[in-house]
């Protein structure tokens, strides 16, 4: 079916702009512990040439095509100077059939020059079933339509900016950010999560139940809460995974820890966010979310129009 077997592949595709050897043996590690289950590509990109870039987004699609993946979604970030968590200003979501079929279509691009780019990390991740996303969106939709909110304008000033209620970093530079864009536009938040292993309850909250929750019931409480606050402003959860390893780009950078959970919220406006966490019913859950949670990052970003179609 295809050309070339994977571990030549590898050796033909390597990024130049990336330490060979290093990539050589993550690639050859990532093939050969092959489970035989689909996987996903998370690409963040440091795009400079936005021509190039934008080329290379259309030439690769025929190429995820070509071995029966798909291209999720492609999407501008928020950027801000100084923070390494937040220095890529392109997210692409693939999803391939094996790891085979992501490795092929990643040595294509042989060069960060050639695709105009100054950086980028490239994330491995198991992704939940398409079945799971369709369901997700289905009780969305159910919810969005019994108990709809009207998203009004939030003020500024009643923005929650200190990020253990609001999600977000509490970075002044990233709600600057945040803020300039525009508040109507849809948008995507793209959560990684890092569950604790035993929940962490402040002792004014503690009990009985909660003494004994792991991190991830603990969060569990908190995205219950949330999911429906949620789907009642129009927002979806449009893609989860768990990530697995780093393919290309430096293992050391924040996006490229060990994570239990990588999501993908499409929003139809970022006013619509902002009025979900300015809001009571939001808040209450923030203490399951904050004793689940060892780490979090989360980044805004504006999806492309042929990828904005996820929220509700």
């Amino acid at each position: 079916m295809r050309s070339q077997c994977p571990l030549c592949v590898v050796k033909s595709g390597l990024d130049k702009g990336a330490p060979r050897v290093q990539t050589e043996e993550r690639w050859k590690n990532f093939l050969t512990r092959d489970d035989g289950n689909p996987v996903a590509l998370a690409r963040f990109l440091d795009v400079t040439n936005v021509d190039l870039g934008r080329a290379w987004v259309d030439a690769s699609r025929h190429w995820i095509e070509d071995v029966g993946g798909q291209r999720i979604y492609v999407g501008d970030l928020d950027v801000v100077p100084g923070r390494s968590a937040l220095s890529f200003n392109r997210l692409l979501v693939e999803e391939y059939p094996s790891r085979e079929a992501a490795i092929e279509v990643l040595s294509r691009s042989s060069s960060r020059e050639e695709i105009g780019l100054r950086d980028r990390l490239v994330l491995a991740l198991n992704p939940r079933s398409r079945s799971s996303r369709r369901l997700t969106a289905l009780v969305g939709k159910i919810v969005r339509g019994i108990r709809p909110i009207r998203v009004e304008e939030v003020p500024e000033a009643k923005y929650p900016k200190g990020v253990s209620s609001g999600g977000r970093s509490s970075d002044e530079a990233q709600v600057e950010a945040f803020y300039a864009r525009d508040q109507w536009q849809r948008f995507t938040m793209v959560n990684l999560n890092g569950m604790r292993e035993t929940a962490q309850y402040p002792v004014a909250e503690s009990s009985s139940r909660s003494n004994h929750a792991s991190g991830r019931e603990a969060y569990g409480r908190y995205a219950r809460n949330t999911a429906i606050e949620v789907f009642r402003r129009g927002g979806n959860f449009l893609w989860v995974a768990k990530p697995m390893t780093v393919l290309v780009g430096d293992s050391d950078h924040p996006l490229g820890r060990h994570w239990s959970e990588f999501v993908l919220v499409g929003w139809p406006s970022r006013m619509a966010f902002r009025h979900l966490i300015a809001d009571d019913s939001f808040t209450r859950g923030v203490v399951h979310r904050d004793a689940g949670l060892d780490r979090s990052i989360a980044i805004p970003g504006t999806p492309w129009p042929e990828f904005s179609r996820y929220s509700l």
